[in-house]
C-alpha cells in the first residue's frame, strides 16, 4: 500500500490506497499543487534506485526481486540464510587476523587462547550494540565510510613497500619457492614491484582529493518532507572518523620511532628452522618438481643408503677434532670457508655436505647435499 499525504492547508487527508489508485489519481493533481507541495511521482523503480546502496541493496532491492520468484518464501529463507553465513564467515576471518596478532604479543601469552578469544568477542559484542540503537544505521554508514577506506589503503601500501623494497622481492620470491616449490614468474614480479604500488598510490591520492573537495555527508531522513536528504556530518562525528583512520595507521610510525630510538625491544627473529616446504596439500602437490627433497617414507628401500653410510646431526659435533673425524673413515673435513664435509663410503663415492650457520645461533644451521 502507498500512503498519499496532503498537507492541512489544502484540507489535508491521509489515505491508504493501492498502486492502481495512486497511478490513476496522481496525474489529476494540478501543477500548482505539486509545485507548492514539492510532490514528485512515486514509482517502484525510483524507490529501488534510491535504495540500491548500503543495507537497502540487500534488504529492499534483492527482496523485491525475490518476490518475483516461485516459490518466494523458499527463496527468501535461502537468501537470508546465505547472508547469515556470509556474515559469520567474514567475522571468523576478521577475528582470526586480530587474534593471531594478539597471540604473538608476549604480554598475552600468559593467558590461554580461549580466554583471549572470549574477551575479544565480548568486547566486540558491546561495541556492536551501538548499531542496534535508533541511530544504528547512521553509525553503520559512518564506520563503512571511514573505518575501512583510507586506513586500509595506507596499510596495504606500506606493506607492499616494506615487503618488496625493504625486505626485498628476491628474498620474498625465494621464501615462496622454499615453502611451495613454485617460483613466481615475471607477471607477479612486475605486479609486485610496479603495478601494485602505483595502483594503490593512485587510489589513496584520489580518495584524499575527493574527501577534500567533497565534505563527507550522510543520508538523513526528513520527516517533514518525507524523503532522505544529504546532510553534512557534525564536527564531533568527523573527530571520531579521524580517530578511526589514525587508529589503523599510527601504530606503524609509532613502533618505527620506538625501535629507531631503542625505546622498545621486540623479538622479531624468524625461526628459519621451522620453515619447510609443504608437500601434503593438494594445492601445492602439482607444483613440486623433480628436484624436491623427498621424505624417507617416500623413497624406495632400494634407493636408501646403507647403514654404514647413514649419519645424523650429532655426527657433526663441533667438539670432535679433525683427526677423530678422519679416523672414522666416514667423514673428512675439507677446511673450506663453507665448512664442507666429505662423506666417503666403501664404494668410493661420496656426498658433499655444505653446512652454513643460520643467524647467530650456533645450534641452527642449513645443510645442502651435493652429489
Amino acid at each position: 500500500e502507498i500512503k498519499v499525504l496532503a498537507l492541512h492547508h489544502i484540507g489535508g487527508f491521509t489515505l491508504n490506497s493501492s498502486q492502481e489508485f495512486y497511478d490513476e489519481h496522481y496525474p489529476q493533481l494540478s501543477a500548482n499543487i505539486t509545485t507548492a507541495l514539492n510532490l514528485t511521482g512515486c514509482t517502484m523503480s525510483k524507490q529501488l534506485d534510491e535504495a540500491a546502496e548500503g543495507t537497502g541493496l540487500a534488504f529492499i532491492v534483492f527482496t523485491q526481486a525475490i518476490l518475483k520468484l516461485t516459490p518466494a518464501p523458499f527463496w527468501s529463507i535461502i537468501f537470508f540464510l546465505m547472508l547469515l553465513s556470509l556474515g559469520l564467515g567474514s567475522q571468523i576471518g576478521i577475528m582470526e587476523g586480530m587474534l593471531c596478532t594478539i597471540f604473538d604479543i608476549d604480554f598475552f601469552k600468559r593467558f590461554s587462547k580461549p580466554v583471549i578469544t572470549g574477551a575479544v568477542c565480548t568486547l566486540c559484542f558491546f561495541v556492536g550494540l551501538i548499531f542496534t540503537t535508533g541511530a544504528g544505521e547512521y553509525w553503520l554508514k559512518m564506520f563503512d565510510s571511514f573505518a575501512g577506506t583510507i586506513g586500509l589503503v595506507v596499510v596495504a601500501l606500506l606493506e607492499m613497500v616494506s615487503v618488496i623494497y625493504i625486505y626485498g622481492h628476491e628474498r620474498f620470491t625465494n621464501d615462496i619457492y622454499e615453502m611451495t616449490g613454485y617460483r613466481p614468474g615475471w607477471y607477479w614480479q612486475v605486479t609486485w614491484r610496479y603495478i601494485g604500488p602505483v595502483i594503490v598510490s593512485c587510489i589513496l591520492v584520489s580518495s584524499l582529493i575527493f574527501m577534500l573537495l567533497n565534505p563527507p555527508m550522510y543520508g538523513a531522513w526528513n520527516a517533514e518532507e518525507g524523503r532522505v536528504e544529504k546532510t553534512p556530518y557534525p564536527p564531533w562525528v568527523l573527530f571520531i572518523a579521524v580517530a578511526m583512520i589514525l587508529a589503523g595507521i599510527l601504530p606503524i610510525p609509532v613502533v618505527l620511532l620506538l625501535r629507531r630510538f631503542q625505546c622498545l625491544a621486540l623479538d622479531v627473529d624468524i625461526h628459519q628452522g621451522s620453515i619447510r616446504r609443504i608437500e601434503t596439500t593438494v594445492s601445492t602437490k602439482e607444483m613440486m618438481s623433480d628436484q624436491d627433497v623427498l621424505s624417507p617414507e617416500s623413497v624406495p628401500p632400494s634407493q636408501l643408503l646403507p647403514d654404514a653410510a647413514r649419519f645424523t646431526i650429532g655426527d657433526f659435533d663441533s667438539s670432535d677434532s679433525e683427526s677423530q673425524v678422519r679416523a672414522t673413515d666416514r667423514y673428512e673435513d675439507s677446511s673450506s670457508d663453507d665448512e664442507i664435509l666429505n662423506a666417503k663410503y666403501s664404494t668410493g663415492t661420496g656426498i658433499r655436505l655444505s653446512m652454513k650457520p643460520i643467524g647467530h645461533n650456533p645450534n641452527a644451521f642449513k645443510m645442502d647435499v651435493v652429489d
